[in-house]
């Protein structure tokens, strides 16, 4: 064999190989290739179970919205009134896991103070655009436009909720831990529902939407730590019972919050913080990141 021709050969074999390496490393770079894309996240069912159940409060938020554009377009305080208490419990529920979805939170739920010009920010919309309107202003034509974008933006936030991709086990404790932690200080300041007076409402559903995603993970606490699954259920159940009294069989309404004196608040806060302290707890045991 002429040695040029061999040398040239062994070259070609050599080059094919590295473009090949080349290639292969390319390839796993990509997102659909790496290993983090196909290995199995932790409780990966406990999630699935808990997204769905968010996903039947979304159909029931975009419902409730729906019913709210009707209850504007006849401008009754006590209809919109009723209505938009109607359309805020489902949200209340899906919000512990909204750091999966931060943009579409801030547009359905953000406060005026969370925009650089306040009520006046463009960017400003949502329910408590909304409330401003009805309940500090009466001015349900105002509010109208408002309430059909926010349609709009429970209808994303119901895409949103279909990519099984942006949830994990951790994020869903740490929502959890952290909506437990607004109710103690935001929610019971009053801060939350300031002009529809319906902060119990809000702490009421906030509770609700934590334990519909922990009870997913109720099991594996109790085979970590059968007591400390006990104290959960008994936390849990506190919390409840401290705004149970509160709410009649009619509605979602709960009793304005300007009536609740400084010792039921302080109950309600520290009852919140104890359920808080267990989910911490459940998280450690279960060998969860914090998020």
């Amino acid at each position: 064999m002429n040695p040029i021709t061999s040398t040239k050969r062994v070259s070609s074999v050599l080059f094919l190989g590295l473009v090949a390496a080349c290639q292969s490393t390319t390839m796993d770079s990509q997102p659909v290739a790496t290993p983090a894309a196909v290995v199995r996240q932790p409780f990966t069912d406990a999630v699935s179970s808990g997204v769905a159940v968010a996903l039947e409060r979304c159909d029931d938020l975009i419902e409730a919205i729906e019913a709210l554009v009707v209850a504007l377009e006849t401008g009754t305080l006590e209809g919109v009134s009723h209505a938009y208490a109607e359309a805020r419990a489902p949200y209340e529920e899906i919000q512990v896991l909204a750091s999966a979805f931060p943009e579409l939170d801030l547009a359905i739920d953000g406060r005026s103070s969370e925009f650089a010009q306040g009520e006046l920010d463009p960017d400003f919309r949502g329910f408590h655009r909304i409330e401003i309107f009805v309940f500090a202003r009466q001015r349900m034509g105002a509010a109208m436009p408002y309430a059909v974008q926010l349609l709009e933006d429970a209808r994303a936030l119901r895409q949103a909720l279909s990519e099984r991709g942006r949830f994990s086990a951790a994020e869903t404790f740490s929502g959890m831990e952290r909506r437990c932690m607004d109710v103690a200080t935001r929610m019971v300041s009053s801060e939350e529902e300031m002009w529809s007076n319906q902060s119990l409402l809000v702490i009421h559903h906030a509770w609700l939407g934590c334990y519909a995603q922990y009870k997913y993970f109720a099991g594996a606490v109790r085979d970590q730590d059968a007591l400390l699954a006990e104290r959960i259920d008994r936390a849990y159940r506190k919390a409840i019972e401290e705004v149970a009294g509160e709410f009649s069989s009619e509605g979602v309404e709960g009793s304005p919050f300007t009536l609740i004196d400084m010792g039921q608040r302080r109950q309600i806060a520290d009852a919140s913080l104890q359920l808080r302290r267990y989910l911490i707890q459940a998280r450690k045991a279960l060998e969860l990141a914090d998020a």
